[in-house]
């Protein structure tokens, strides 16, 4: 071998290695929410033994978010906080900003969040004749990221985020593949 073939051989190598390099801090770096996964559970009423499939994903830090169809054809996004010993502040609603564009704090029309302790659920839209009109249910489905704010009973604010990939397939499947939705 000659000089130049050894030294384009070692430079080829060292360029090879820099973008493995490369790649793999590029897979490390990613957010922490793409981790993660959107599922299909059931959740059984106490009450009266009925079941309800729900699109569910939780986040690294154990905030929950269920989207799931109720029985008169609402469909309705549930934030859950981490833990019991965290409590939303009374009559403030927690508000979601999808991606940097749709940031909302009410249910469909305007009304006011559905709000318990440690729970906050919005009404996203009504399905009529296999058809839903709803800005916020597009955005979930088509959206990358959802983050919610939301102030807590001691005083403090908070942030959490969740990833929407994968979230179309799973909502899909618990509302109705066949749904027509309108932004």
């Amino acid at each position: 071998m000659n000089m130049k073939s050894i030294y384009n051989y070692k430079y080829s190598k060292s360029k090879f290695s820099y973008l493995q390099i490369g790649m793999l801090l590029i897979l490390l770096s990613t957010p922490s929410i793409s981790i993660a996964q959107w599922h299909i559970v059931s959740h059984e009423n106490l009450s009266n033994n009925e079941k309800t499939r729900v699109a569910f994903t939780e986040n690294k830090k154990g905030y929950s978010l269920e989207i799931y169809k109720d029985a008169v054809g609402a469909v309705r996004v549930r934030f859950t906080l981490n833990s019991k010993l965290n409590l939303f502040s009374e009559n403030i609603c927690p508000t979601y900003q999808v991606d940097l564009t749709l940031i909302k704090n009410s249910s469909f029309n305007d009304a006011p969040c559905i709000s318990r302790s440690n729970w906050s659920e919005f009404i996203l839209g009504y399905i009529t004749n296999k058809n839903i009109t709803s800005l916020s249910l597009d955005a979930l489905l088509n959206g990358n990221v959802i983050t919610f704010r939301f102030a807590l009973d001691n005083g403090n604010y908070k942030e959490t985020s969740f990833s929407l990939a994968g979230s179309k397939r799973s909502a899909l499947g618990v509302i109705g593949k066949d749904i027509n939705i309108n932004p």
